[in-house]
């Protein structure tokens, strides 16, 4: 009998209590992934690559302007933490201390704290959440993270430390900035449109997303999937 109360007392002590967001924001963005200039939309996510041969993680967190995919700021840590979003978001501030654009995110728990909605809040931003289960609402930053990784992985496959792995983000990121030429900016590289937009802001091209019916089809699949009774 003593063994079984224990037992339960255990049980009881060692109870999971999920934690409670302290700030949520709406889904201001909804999916309207155009912007007619720079700082106008902003998104933040985080990601993680494994280390080779490491029982270790890197984990990135970036600012990225929806109107050039341009990573505005970001950081490299050890960590999943409020320090790493912090100082992604320090890094952006830096760069553009004048703007005040919407940044979007998801529910994680760096992004739902209270100092964090009032740091924005005091520089003069909107705050957007992505919906509950619903990571498209925030595909554009996810989209970018996957093609950093692969890109690292192309240009850097023999790293086998977080000192090299982090080096290599760096290199990674400026490639894509100055290097990587993209079809929808009709051969400009991130860095090139960021750069015409910042020197004849009065004369501002803008790159509209094309909308793909094969894309928006494969994500109602997913959503009726997700509605059928089990």
């Amino acid at each position: 009998m003593e063994l079984e109360r224990a037992k339960v007392a255990s049980i009881k002590k060692y109870h999971y209590k999920p934690s409670t967001p302290e700030e949520t924001a709406g889904n201001l963005l909804k999916r309207d992934f155009n912007a007619d200039k720079p700082n106008q939309k902003w998104c933040t996510d985080i990601t993680e690559k494994k280390i080779p041969g490491h029982n270790q993680k890197i984990f990135l967190c970036t600012v990225f302007d929806l109107y050039d995919r341009y990573p505005v700021g970001y950081a490299l840590s050890r960590r999943n933490d409020i320090a790493l979003v912090q100082a992604a978001l320090d890094d952006a501030w830096a760069k553009e201390p004048n703007s005040h654009a919407m940044l979007d995110s998801d529910r994680s728990f760096q992004f739902t704290r209270k100092p964090f909605a009032q740091k924005l809040q005091d520089h003069g931003m909107t705050q957007s959440m992505s919906r509950v289960s619903r990571c498209i609402d925030n595909g554009p930053m996810e989209g970018w993270q996957g093609l950093i990784k692969e890109m690292l992985d192309v240009l850097y496959p023999d790293v086998k430390t977080y000192d090299e792995m982090k080096d290599a983000f760096d290199k990674t990121i400026d490639y894509y900035i100055n290097c990587d030429p993209q079809e929808r900016f009709g051969g400009k590289t991130a860095g090139q449109v960021r750069a015409e937009a910042k020197a004849d802001p009065e004369h501002i091209s803008t790159y509209k997303i094309v909308s793909d019916k094969r894309y928006k089809e494969w994500w109602d699949k997913i959503k009726a999937k997700k509605n059928q009774p089990a």
